[in-house]
């Protein structure tokens, strides 16, 4: 394929792409990505057998996790959900000898422009502010301009929380972009065919070529230039496999570029007919393709080698840590606090059980209903078999936890326990160091707006702070950095919008340091 472009005003590409990905104009897509096949894939797939792919070994990707939140710290992607989605992340890819590790810490970025971004070039902002080197970097947030998710070759992979649960394939089919896979319909992605028609009757002969615009989707990010590409379409008899559509020839035609269900075959209802008119129907089971998620599950061999290939001749520098993963134990744990009878004060909630072997964190959810409903369970990370719960509980209530195990490499361990405790009465804290008075004003407060913080401090140094709010139920819903000066000072904290009447908490401690002061926020 030989790309065909046209030079134009920047400005005029800048009012393609808004037109183009403005989210309250077209319908929710499940995959952003218009991209061709890249000069590596046009190279490989002419001599294959020429690139080392070493099948027999696991090769191990690094990835840095970026879960956005808006302005407020609120809207996060949950970990309990990204849990369960690198468990079936590492089962897509099992079949490929790939397997995916967290690099480092999750990053959580507070962001309401990148929350919900109307554009791809909105997006690609975001990642070359946030992104870390050496790895592929993977960002959850709540709209990726209107789409399921994309892959920028030349930033990483934007994705929707909604559409990353434990039984979805579409973080596994950016990826597979990222390591240079198109999708099996290559050339019909919103595209306009040769004869200039934007739509196609499938019950007519498919033209020989397609067009299609993938601008924004090469290697590099180029804004004064439109990059307009023909495809060859495929042919049943496969006699064009190796230049047409994805240039992998154990990937059957297929000309659907929107979401579409599998009959019991795993075959498409729509029944197409390629250029010579021969009939087919597209395979479902392709997880570069647009099959729902139900009937998605391989990558082809040639697609696994492509990926493979690629990483060895491309992204060594992905490469840099192969230590085998260690398997994590999901056998039963052994509670050992709190211990059965004890009610724990509702402000000093000591949680500890017994290791699991492999283990190096836990997820630890705590909520007020045995069925662990997102809107009344907080979650917390611990680096150890034990958890000091940051946040303040209510008074003579029950609450249930339960326990995941996991390390970097291994997510698909089950809770090892799940228990519950009465909270009795608050206990006295320590007041950070240093905090002579504080308050807050007003209180009671509305439900939207500024409140004051009034802080006394002792001391010469500027030191860092953070306030917190939590609700009745002990959920946070705004974790806020400050800088707090020695003396008497008033600082303005912007509340959620829209909070709920009622009772909140406001917690007030040094950043990493020990100590901390709460009060009693009421909203009326």
């Amino acid at each position: 394929m030989k790309a065909v472009r046209w030079l134009a005003a920047l400005a005029l590409g800048l009012i393609f792409m808004t037109g183009a990905y403005a989210q309250e104009e077209q319908p929710l897509r499940y995959c952003g990505v218009q991209m061709g096949r890249s000069a590596w894939l046009v190279k490989y797939q002419a001599a294959p057998h020429a690139y080392p792919k070493g099948p027999d070994t696991i090769l191990y990707i690094p990835l840095t996790i970026h879960i956005v939140g808006n302005d407020n710290g609120a809207g996060y992607y949950a970990m309990n959900s990204l849990i369960r989605a690198m468990c079936r992340l590492n089962e897509d890819f099992a079949q490929a000898n790939i397997q995916f590790f967290i690099e480092g810490e999750v990053r959580y970025i507070n962001n309401s422009a990148y929350y919900n971004h109307e554009t791809v070039l909105e997006g690609a902002t975001m990642m070359f502010a946030e992104n870390v080197p050496n790895t592929l970097n993977c960002y959850f947030v709540n709209d990726p301009a209107g789409n399921c998710g994309y892959n920028l070759p030349y930033a990483g992979i934007a994705m929707r929380k909604t559409c990353a649960g434990p039984n979805d394939h579409t973080w596994a089919h950016e990826i597979g972009h990222a390591l240079k896979l198109p999708h099996p319909f290559l050339g019909w992605e919103g595209g306009v065919s040769w004869d200039g028609s934007i739509s196609h009757n499938f019950s007519n002969p498919a033209p020989p070529r397609v067009t299609y615009d993938y601008t924004f989707f090469k290697d590099t990010l180029i804004l004064d230039t439109l990059i307009i590409d023909t495809a060859y379409v495929e042919l049943v008899d496969g006699s064009n496999c190796a230049i047409a559509a994805d240039g992998f020839c154990d990937t059957s035609p297929d000309y659907i570029a929107a979401r579409w269900t599998c009959d019991g075959n795993g075959l498409s209802g729509t029944l197409q007919h390629d250029p010579n008119g021969v009939g087919f129907r597209s395979n479902g089971s392709y997880i570069m393709g647009y099959a729902n998620d139900a009937c998605q599950a391989i990558f082809t061999e040639e697609q696994k080698d492509a990926m493979r290939a690629y990483l060895l001749d491309q992204r060594s520098n992905w490469l840099y840590d192969q230590t085998p993963a260690t398997p994590v134990s999901d056998a039963p744990a052994q509670i050992v606090a709190p211990a059965p009878g004890d009610t724990p004060p509702a402000n000093a909630v000591y949680l500890a059980w017994t290791a699991a072997e492999g283990a190096t964190h836990y997820l630890v959810e705590v909520s007020r209903l045995a069925s662990f409903s997102a809107a009344v369970t907080s979650e917390y990370i611990a680096e150890g078999p034990f958890l000091q719960l940051p946040d303040a509980l209510l008074e003579e209530r029950t609450y249930f936890w339960r326990v995941k195990p996991f390390n970097r490499y291994r997510h698909c361990a089950d809770y090892i326990l799940s228990s519950s405790f009465i909270t009795g009465a608050l206990v006295g804290t320590q007041a950070p160091e240093g905090l002579d008075f504080w308050t807050m004003a007003p209180n009671p407060a509305p439900q939207t707006g500024e409140l004051q913080l009034i802080l006394q401090l002792d001391g010469a140094q500027t030191r860092d702070w953070e306030v917190r709010l939590t609700d009745a139920l002990g959920r946070q819903l705004l974790r806020q950095p400050i800088k707090a000066t020695p003396g008497r000072q008033s600082l303005s904290l912007s509340l959620p919008n829209g909070l709920a009447a009622g009772l909140y908490f406001i917690a007030l401690s040094e950043t990493n340091g020990p100590g901390r002061s709460t009060k009693k926020l009421l909203v009326q």
